[in-house]
């Protein structure tokens, strides 16, 4: 019997530990970590970026040659063959409207005498086989009515011509001017006047 008696005394001591184990565990239960989680918003604005590039033959200036006076619709004679062009670079992020001024008429050199703009024309196109005749009179202004491109996608390639009337009894010597070709995102007017 004492064996049994002991057996039962165990049986109580297990069972009367286990309980108080539970007790204990209610009373003060096992609790995680503390966690605090925060959030907040990141953001960047990427600015418009636009960029348009001369072919080599237009980078090197618009060159008419020798023409006689009393000569009209006389080609530039380096854009023969659609060498004049200007590219919408690939790393511009927006369409792009291109537009075109001189500074001032073609200018004799060392003198005043000019040679209007209304016969220094030019047109533009995608397609190499449709800038021609008749174009558009040469502003001293950006033109934002007549572009050279409108809504080009980057990468896109626009074909330049220019064609000069030499009035009769124009006074010899060298003229010159200078172009400015201005890409600005389309549907803005941010390249001035």
């Amino acid at each position: 019997m004492k064996e049994k008696h002991e057996i039962n005394i165990g049986k109580w001591l297990v069972g009367g530990l286990l309980s108080l184990f539970i007790v204990a565990l209610l009373v003060n239960p096992v609790m995680a970590p503390s966690t605090s989680v925060q959030t907040t918003t990141s953001n960047v604005t990427v600015n418009v970026y636009v960029s348009i590039v001369l072919s080599p033959n237009l980078a090197a200036g618009v060159q008419f040659g020798n023409l006689d006076p009393g000569t009209y619709d006389n080609p530039a004679i380096n854009c023969g063959n659609n060498l004049c062009n200007i590219t919408v670079s690939s790393d511009s992020n927006v369409n792009v409207d291109i537009v075109m001024k001189a500074n001032a008429p073609l200018t004799r050199q060392g003198g005043t005498d000019i040679i209007p703009n209304s016969g220094y024309t030019w047109n533009a196109s995608t397609s190499p086989t449709i800038p021609g005749l008749p174009g558009y009179a040469l502003q001293t202004t950006y033109d934002y009515t007549n572009k050279v491109g409108s809504n080009l996608e980057p990468g896109t390639t626009q074909i330049w011509k220019a064609w000069l009337d030499i009035p009769g009894g124009q006074k010899a010597g060298t003229y010159n001017n200078t172009l400015y070709f201005c890409g600005q995102e389309t549907g803005t007017q941010n390249c001035g006047s």
